[in-house]
């Protein structure tokens, strides 16, 4: 029979004594660690510590009352003491990673099984009544993790103002549209895009993020602008001395600079082999000798509304908005590679505002509030019913002035963004530091093109210039004018 040492009989007792020592030290280790972070964390960032370590230690506990929980049927491992034959339940329980942050708690929940995206969203509302949050907002980061944002103070809800940064080729390329819930930036795709639709309630936002891309543009020379107010009310007055064309409420004005924008459109793409090279604009970029020509349709609605009536003036009317619509149909369907991007501002992106050969063929869209979840896939299309979190429904609040939802560019699914504030006397400084960089893009494709721009009395005649100068603008073009335009 073996004997054991008394000596090494004590050093086995003393072993249990010595690990609960060592685990006693470091608990109080970690434990001082977080007290102090606590201790040294400002006030407002200290509330939100305290539902940090309510989330995490009762995870697995709420994660089983919210259903946030995959069951499995597995046999013992090898190791058990239980024969094979015996069929174990197990329960799966996400693992999570917990952030305090100044708005809340950030929460990344490995996906398991049948428990992704969809099944967080639906237990949103009950992890905040655990938590006891406000709100609980989901969103899919990357495949198999979902971000859970347990929200104290909506950071959506807090303004911001315009960094007034300058103009870059980048801005050309994309649209610096705000920041996101984290403060991240945000941007929309601008190259390559011919269409661009903007809607919400009135007094939400739209203006002002019109307002923040005309400063984001305007010092550049290779842009120019054709401003279009149809609320026919001051608010573009101090804007238009910026732009090539300008015209308020007055729909046949309106329909007339179209008329001239799509008679730049047509002899761009006549010539646009020739004078760059290319095909498409955007691979080589927008320059001062070929800008890119920003069409801002604000309140676009008015100018697509028929009457349907029978008077004379009614029939006149319905045949001016036939003609604006067809026009910017052509314009959105085909201004893409010669860099014309118009932008529809409205109320209400429904068929009956915006015709939807129109929208349609918009590749950017954004919505501000909305009433209405028609209103809301009329312009975000169907696919924002699986986003509840990110719909413009919930926008309704005073508070989300200036919040609008998207489809931003490199980001999954539908992003809410806080729309910078542009104040109007910034907007009008702007608008009249850079007037002087104002040309007449038809007269710089006749330039490219070696030459003469068409005269009034050739957009009203018939056009000698066509004659003289084929290459430069299409021997079918359309009408010139909205005389021809009536005939």
């Amino acid at each position: 029979m073996t004997t054991i040492d008394p000596t090494h009989l004590r050093l086995l007792t003393m072993v249990p004594a010595v690990l609960l020592g060592v685990a006693a030290v470091v608990a109080t280790v970690w434990l001082a660690a977080h007290v102090v972070r606590y201790l040294l964390a400002d006030a407002e960032i200290r509330p939100a510590i305290r539902v940090g370590w309510r989330i995490r230690y009762s995870w697995r506990r709420t994660a089983v009352r919210v259903g946030l929980v995959q069951t499995e049927h597995v046999r013992p491992p090898s190791w058990s003491s239980r024969p094979q034959t015996v069929v174990v339940r197990r329960e799966l329980v996400p693992a999570v990673r917990v952030r305090a942050r100044r708005w809340g708690v950030e929460v990344d929940a490995s996906t398991v099984g049948r428990l992704g995206l969809v099944e967080f969203q639906h237990a949103a509302g009950h992890l905040a009544d655990a938590w006891r949050v406000p709100q609980v907002r989901v969103a899919q980061v990357r495949p198999g993790l979902v971000r859970l944002r347990a929200l104290l103070v909506d950071p959506l809800t807090q303004p911001t103002a315009w960094d007034g940064q300058t103009t870059t080729a980048d801005h050309l390329e994309t649209w610096s549209a705000g920041v996101d819930a984290d403060s991240q930036p945000v941007t929309i795709r601008s190259s390559g895009v011919s269409g661009v639709v903007v809607a919400g309630l009135a007094g939400f936002g739209k203006t002002s993020l019109l307002n923040a891309r005309f400063c984001q543009l305007a010092p550049s020379p290779a842009v120019q602008f054709v401003l279009i107010d149809g609320k026919g009310g001051p608010d573009y007055d101090d804007l238009f001395v910026r732009a090539w064309l300008a015209a308020k409420d007055d729909p046949e004005q309106v329909r007339d600079h179209l008329v001239r924008v799509h008679e730049l459109m047509t002899g761009r793409q006549r010539c646009i082999r020739a004078v760059l090279g290319v095909k498409n604009v955007w691979h080589v970029g927008p320059s001062a000798s070929w800008p890119l020509v920003v069409v801002v349709i604000d309140e676009a609605h008015t100018f697509f509304n028929e009457s349907k009536g029978t008077d004379v003036e009614s029939k006149k009317r319905d045949a001016v908005a036939r003609q604006t619509a067809r026009l910017v149909e052509e314009l959105v369907r085909k201004g893409r590679n010669v860099g014309i991007q118009v932008i529809l501002a409205t109320q209400k992106a429904t068929g009956d505002a915006i015709p939807t050969r129109i929208r349609d063929n918009c590749q950017v869209a954004v919505s501000f509030a909305q009433r209405t979840s028609e209103a809301a896939t009329a312009v975000l299309g169907s696919d924002i019913t699986g986003f509840p979190d990110e719909h413009p429904r919930r926008l309704q609040d005073p508070a989300y002035i200036g919040v609008a939802s998207m489809v931003a560019e490199g980001r999954p699914g539908f992003t809410l963004v806080r729309t910078p504030y542009v104040s109007d006397a910034t907007a009008d400084r702007i608008a009249a530091d850079t007037a002087g960089l104002v040309r007449d893009p038809l007269r710089l494709l006749a330039d490219a093109a070696g030459a003469t721009p068409p005269s009034d009395e050739d957009r009203e005649g018939g056009g000698s210039f066509r004659q003289e100068h084929p290459a430069a603008l299409p021997a079918s073009s359309p009408p010139t004018s909205g005389e021809e335009l009536r005939r």
